[in-house]
Parts: C-alpha cells; structure tokens; sequence
C-alpha cells in the first residue's frame, strides 16, 4: 500500500478577498496532523483583468499515511470548514488521491446556492445540508455544482464503508 497521499482543491471566493486572505494568512504553521498551514495556499492575483468574477485561491499539500484512520478524515474536514466559516467564498472543492481511493470534497454556501428548487435532494447533486452550506463528495463544475454525469460517484459509500472509517457527516463534535 502506497504510503503517499496528495490534497489539492480551491476555494472560490465571493467578494471579500482581503478579509480571505487574513484569515488565511493568520492560521501560520499548523503543528496537529493532517497539517493546513497558511503557506499550502495560493492566493491568486486580485487585480482585474487578471481574474474574472470570483477569485480562486489555490491549495496543495501531500501527506503519508493520511486516511486510513477515519480522525484523519474528520479532522481535515474540520480545519477546511474553520476556514470557510471564517470567510467570504461561495464554493470549495479538495481531492483526495490516496492508497484507499480517490475522494473529492465539497463545499457549497447556502448564501449562493445552485438549489433554490430543493434540487439538493436529486440524486444526481447528492449534497448533505446544513445549517451553515452544503456539503458532498464527487467531481463538479466549478460554476454549477452538478456532479460531473460521466463520473461513476460511490465516493460517500466508498468512505463509510472502508473498514473500520464508518464516515458520518456532519462530523460528531
């Protein structure tokens, strides 16, 4: 089993993106595991015409041995939506490729949602709601949210079902 795993995603800001970029900057060095530090994020160029719409801030990291424990699972996740709790975006999306599986996750404002028709519940969107946005797992467009439909999507089932992961979102606090 292939000990490497990589994470990488962005985060599609809305109108805020000095705050944004504040806050990231002030999380520093992460010292608990799976680490989310400041510096694993790009920030793009905010000067028109170099961006257009939404500002996409970048992130990358690789990590050994991250989620073959469901804790490594549960506290990525954890860290991610600190982020998003504390800035203005409108979507996130992360890939996880690694020795179990590739997984992507998503994120998705309640605020500047694709689902005012409660289409959240199609099995096609397949999003979880709560109080604060939508959540999931799967491939999507960057500006609609529709899962990707030449993409076989197990990848909620795939990650409750690994042995001894029992994934539960949202996470247990």
């Amino acid at each position: 089993m292939s000990e490497y795993t990589s994470i990488y995603g962005y985060i599609k800001v809305d109108r805020e993106y000095e705050k944004t970029v504040n806050f990231i900057k002030s999380i520093g060095k992460d010292v608990e595991y799976p680490f989310v530090n400041t510096n694993m994020f790009s920030f793009g160029d905010y000067e028109i015409p170099y961006y257009y719409e939404n500002i996409f801030l970048g992130f990358a990291s690789s990590y050994k041995y991250f989620g073959l424990d469901l804790s490594d699972w549960n506290k990525f996740i954890l860290k991610i939506e600190n982020i998003l709790r504390n800035i203005d975006f409108e979507s996130a999306q992360f890939h996880v490729e690694s020795a179990i599986g590739d997984f992507t996750l998503y994120w998705e404002t309640l605020t500047k949602n694709f689902f005012t028709d409660e289409k959240e519940n199609d099995k096609l969107v397949r999003l979880i709601k709560t109080d604060e946005w939508y959540f999931g797992f799967g491939r999507r467009g960057t500006f609609v949210g529709d899962l990707d439909e030449n993409q076989i999507f197990y990848d909620y089932e795939d990650l409750r079902n690994y042995p001894n992961l029992n994934f539960v979102y949202p996470i247990p606090k």
